[in-house]
């Protein structure tokens, strides 16, 4: 469960750079995973990861029957809240507290290569863009992920800095459409709605009361990651 618990993250922090030329809105995506036993698939049901951005603010929240995640990020740092089966975890981390967790990294991946393409298909009512990202992993093996992307939204993590977010470097647009693998995991997310509406700074406002407030590597840890 736990595993499962840290592909979830990492899918959550891979939708962080949802910033965009229009400048506030909200994205849902729906979320399907596929490597999982039976009974957790059966607990889980639908997912469902709705994105809310404003300027430097982005808002990422996961939800499902069994967990709910919630992550924002902006230009101060890092808080994230998750909460499955009766258990609240929460992480902080500072702006500088993440450069230097990403500076301790012995082995930082390759950046990928796009190959964009001529096709394109409406999602959620936007033209999209079809990519090819071939990533390189520790093992030298290769990974291509096809993206669909809109570039009427910019994105700002140009740089792919993050877990889970090397696929982004370079990338022209935000995915609307894209699957990858965690272990044994795989998910897909597709756009399903897109909201341009105005948003309200105190959607941006997330409180850890309740919470049992853990350091990234103490979850690391916990997830069994290093």
């Amino acid at each position: 469960m736990n595993k499962l618990f840290s592909t979830l993250a990492v899918v959550a922090l891979s939708a962080l750079s949802l910033n965009a030329q229009i400048k506030e809105g909200t994205i849902t995506y729906a979320m399907t995973m596929e490597g999982l036993p039976p009974e957790q698939a059966a607990m889980i049901g639908d997912m469902e990861l709705k994105s809310t951005f404003k300027n430097t603010m982005v808002l990422t929240e996961m939800s499902s029957m069994m967990f709910t995640n919630q992550t924002l990020v902006d230009d101060k740092g890092m808080v994230m809240l998750m909460e499955q089966m009766g258990n609240k975890i929460a992480v902080k981390q500072t702006k500088e507290e993440m450069e230097k967790e990403e500076a301790k990294q012995k082995e930082k991946p390759a950046d990928p290569k796009i190959e964009y393409t001529a096709e394109t298909k409406t999602i959620a009512g936007y033209e999209c863009k079809k990519a090819i990202v071939t990533m390189v992993g520790k093992d030298k093996k290769e990974e291509k992920m096809e993206i669909w992307y809109s570039d009427k939204f910019e994105n700002l993590n140009k740089e792919g800095k993050g877990r889970g977010q090397s696929f982004m470097k370079g990338l022209k647009g935000v995915p609307f459409e894209y699957s990858g693998a965690q272990g044994p995991m795989k998910f897909k997310m597709v756009a399903k709605e897109v909201s341009i509406e105005p948003v309200a700074d105190s959607k941006f406002e997330l409180s850890t009361e309740g919470y049992k407030m853990m350091t990234m590597d103490e979850l690391k840890a916990m997830q069994g990651g290093k």
